[in-house]
């Protein structure tokens, strides 16, 4: 399927199941054949994080003929270091393509913060 394009939308962030906060999300993604990279960020909106933005790693990988994209390399695979919870390491990341939406979830666990989850449905 032809996914490439930039899509945006809400992004929730929870910690140990429970919401702690929704951002706004933007994401490309480049097209070569079934190849994609993936890259985008996440602006806090609010709060005591209000106006910071925040960019992931370009994410490379293939997509399949339902929309299910594997990743092949980059990202926040493996384990990173962040200054307020310790060293965190992610556990999984998965997108799924259908018509002009992405659904993606990306979990990650910490050292003292606890089980991460970023999710959202984005629209191009």
């Amino acid at each position: 399927p032809n996914v490439a394009g930039t899509y945006t939308g809400p992004v929730k962030w929870s910690i140990n199941g429970l919401v702690f906060y929704t951002m706004s999300g933007v994401m490309t993604v480049v097209q070569s054949g079934s190849q994609l990279t993936i890259t985008g960020s996440w602006s806090f909106t609010g709060g005591p994080l209000d106006g910071v933005t925040r960019a992931f790693s370009a994410i490379t990988g293939n997509v399949n003929a339902t929309g299910f994209f594997t990743a092949t390399g980059g990202g926040g695979a493996g384990r990173q270091l962040d200054p307020n919870c310790g060293l965190f390491t992610a556990t999984s990341s998965t997108f799924t393509f259908s018509g002009n939406t992405v659904l993606f979830d990306e979990t990650a666990i910490t050292a003292s913060c606890g089980s991460w989850l970023l999710s959202g449905t984005l629209t191009r």
